[in-house]
């Protein structure tokens, strides 16, 4: 087995097809699947299938694709870096959107102003879309506030957070010190996208109370439910770092879980096979150091009563 037969198994996986990986790499069809076989005879596994006459990659396929990306990765950074031309560093940092909108665009300034030889690319999706990124190898480090499922990844506590419900100052709620969640479930909601952390914290807690929501809107940014919230009456659900600002200006009411039950982490994570460069070191380091200013004060919120 060699970082050949590991480059030409990734491009047929990304492609789907042997014809487009012997295109690629310049090679005859046959010689493809001949080095296919041979991956598949070394590691006695099926890689692929072939259903109606299309490739399907199986489970065995896809582990061998997260080291085979890894491993072709650290070579390819080995010969960059090792370049004498270079000597450059590149980091892949990753982050939920929650976290990636209160937290990530201050310790990158900072760490980039810290480390200005490091190429730092930074990607901002939800949590369950970095962790699959993160196991192909697409990202070193990342700092995510949903649940990660994957024992590969290694986690690490950053910070503290909780998610609250909230609505318009106009809204009838608004006003309401106490809140039944029979009320509640006769609202409209706006929810981040499947994948969200924030929003599986939130559906949990309804489903394990056997209620439905009524969901008017569905989005993928904070600035979006925020409109839906102000313009449409809906209730939204959010961390309460990104609420604080709008919270201290007035135009929004919190609710929050009388019980803590919606309490959650902001976690610090990466694959543990990954290999540590100095750049990975320095910015788990960093992440480590951020002051965390005080979260706000529940008694001053409303109240869901379940």
């Amino acid at each position: 087995m060699t970082l050949h037969h590991l480059r030409i198994f990734i491009s047929v996986a990304e492609s789907g097809k042997m014809s487009a990986a012997a295109h690629a790499h310049h090679l005859s069809q046959p010689t493809v699947s001949q080095i296919i076989r041979e991956l598949e005879e070394y590691y006695s596994v099926k890689l692929f299938e072939r259903l109606s006459k299309k490739l399907h990659i199986t489970e065995e396929g896809k582990r061998l694709l997260g080291y085979a990306k890894e491993v072709v990765n650290a070579y390819e950074n080995l010969e960059y870096n090792m370049s004498p031309a270079v000597r450059r560093d590149t980091l892949r940092i990753g982050s939920s959107v929650t976290v990636g909108m209160c937290v990530m665009p201050g310790l990158v300034r900072n760490f980039s102003a810290a480390r200005p030889d490091t190429d730092i690319y930074s990607y901002v999706n939800n949590t369950q879309t970095i962790e699959e990124m993160l196991l192909r190898s697409e990202l070193d480090v990342a700092v995510v506030e949903g649940k990660i499922r994957n024992p590969d990844i290694v986690c690490s506590h950053l910070m503290d957070d909780y998610v609250t419900l909230f609505c318009a100052t106009e809204h009838r709620l608004a006003v309401k010190k106490y809140i039944s969640l029979d009320e509640l479930c006769r609202e409209s909601f706006v929810m981040r996208e499947h994948g969200s952390g924030t929003r599986e914290i939130f559906e949990n807690f309804i489903t394990e109370q056997k209620r439905k929501l009524r969901i008017k809107w569905e989005v993928a940014c904070f600035d979006s439910t925020l409109r839906a919230v102000r313009e449409e009456g809906c209730i939204g659900v959010a961390s309460v770092r990104l609420l604080i600002p709008h919270l201290d200006a007035g135009n929004i009411r919190a609710i929050c879980c009388a019980d803590g039950e919606w309490d959650r982490t902001f976690s610090l994570v990466h694959h543990k096979n990954k290999y540590m460069t100095e750049s990975m070191t320095a910015f788990i380091e960093a992440a480590h150091t951020i002051k965390d200013a005080p979260l706000p004060d529940r008694t001053k919120m409303g109240r869901l009563i379940a």
